[in-house]
């Protein structure tokens, strides 16, 4: 068990300026300095509280294991809405309560050893939880935007009691319209009036973070030659696919020259495609149309919206080949007769293959709209 604090050094109970250089206008030639933190005579240390409890054991002399379970309770400072008196529109506070707790467990066994022969396995798992403590009423001097909610806040907010520190909302797609194949949504209602919690008509749809994580290395040798590898496995975690083409938001017809997304051949053409996809059609009307007016009385386009919306929310679990590897070892004999200790041969090949949703289309899921390159390595060592 322990307490530990940290001091912040990005904010002060002073305020802290930069220096920005001249102001280089006709009339001032004068140096400025810029704010980069309000002053805050009521800032605290960052403090946390821990405790974890460990086990380590082995088995059969060929069977490691560890385990151990570990709880935080952290009093953060995080990023949080000011009134806009004070010039800016977030400062960093005392105020953010999180509980962590979760598992870590690894072990390493031999299933088989003799002379010529070895196979060793590695394996490693790690799951977290974490929630928010703090009551979005005392976590805000102004409201949070619905923006907050659709981005989880940028990771660095706390939006709801209850929920982890990634959580991350989003629109209710109902399907596409059979007249015109434009996204549709459940806003849910009636509301007495101007609507400020954007939980009421946004779906809860997950955390962007893991919340387990695993890894397993395997090696098999044979007499002088070995083979390895490497996987890592993420669960749990959900991210958005990536828009179809770059101006798909502002409503544009795709540029010629631009790169598209295969998906949007399968985007909405004819009455009766709606049983099919959930692509929308592209939006070639001059009217406001794609405007849909949201509880908060604020107008959102529909195709924000549908890029913002459940119906492309994806898992963004999965097992990674991370390495593979093979080593030939020249027996010592043999390298005594050319003068030399040791000899190897060995090649490498990094991210062989990923294992993720059908819905990235063979892009990757960390990613999202990209791949992870293959690197090859050779390499020959010599010791003398």
């Amino acid at each position: 068990y322990g307490i530990q604090g940290n001091v912040v050094s990005s904010v002060s109970p002073d305020l802290i300026v930069s220096q920005s250089g001249a102001l280089n206008n006709a009339y001032y030639h004068e140096y400025i300095l810029s704010i980069n933190s309000l002053p805050n005579p009521l800032l605290k240390w960052e403090n946390t509280k821990s405790w974890n409890i460990g086990l380590d054991f082995q088995l059969f002399q060929g069977i490691t294991m560890n385990f151990e379970y570990y709880g935080r309770r952290s009093n953060a400072i995080i990023e949080q809405d000011i009134p806009y008196e004070y010039g800016r529109s977030t400062m960093q506070l005392n105020g953010g309560r999180i509980d962590n707790h979760g598992i870590e467990f690894s072990m390493n066994l031999t299933p088989f050893q003799r002379e010529n022969f070895a196979w060793t396995l590695g394996i490693n798992a790690s799951k977290n939880w974490n929630k928010s403590k703090t009551d979005p009423v005392t976590a805000k001097v102004d409201e949070l935007d619905r923006s907050d909610f659709i981005d989880s806040g940028g990771g660095n907010r706390l939006l709801k009691k209850g929920y982890p520190l990634t959580a991350f909302w989003s629109y209710d797609f109902t399907g596409l319209s059979p007249e015109n194949g434009y996204p549709t949504f459940n806003l849910g209602g009636p509301y007495d009036g101007k609507e400020t919690d954007p939980t009421k008509y946004l779906v809860y749809s997950g955390q962007s973070d893991p919340y387990f994580t695993g890894g397993l290395n395997t090696r098999i040798r044979y007499k002088g030659l070995s083979l390895g590898a490497d996987f890592s496995l993420l669960l749990g975690g959900k991210k958005r696919l990536p828009n179809p083409y770059e101006h798909f938001l502002s409503e544009k017809m795709p540029n010629p020259y631009q790169n598209l997304s295969k998906d949007l051949t399968k985007r909405w053409k004819k009455q009766g495609d709606e049983k099919y996809t959930n692509i929308p059609a592209l939006f070639t009307a001059t009217d406001n149309s794609n405007k849909m007016t949201l509880p908060d009385w604020t107008p959102e386009s529909i195709y924000t919206m549908w890029a913002q919306s459940d119906a492309r929310v994806v898992s963004s679990s999965f097992l990674r080949c991370t390495q593979l590897m093979l080593t030939w070892n020249l027996d010592r004999a043999w390298c005594a007769r050319f003068g030399a200790t040791s000899f190897s041969l060995s090649a490498s090949v990094n991210n062989l293959f990923v294992i993720a949703s059908k819905k990235f289309n063979g892009f990757d899921p960390e990613l999202g709209d990209s791949v992870q390159p293959k690197i090859f390595s050779f390499g020959v060592s010599v010791g003398f």
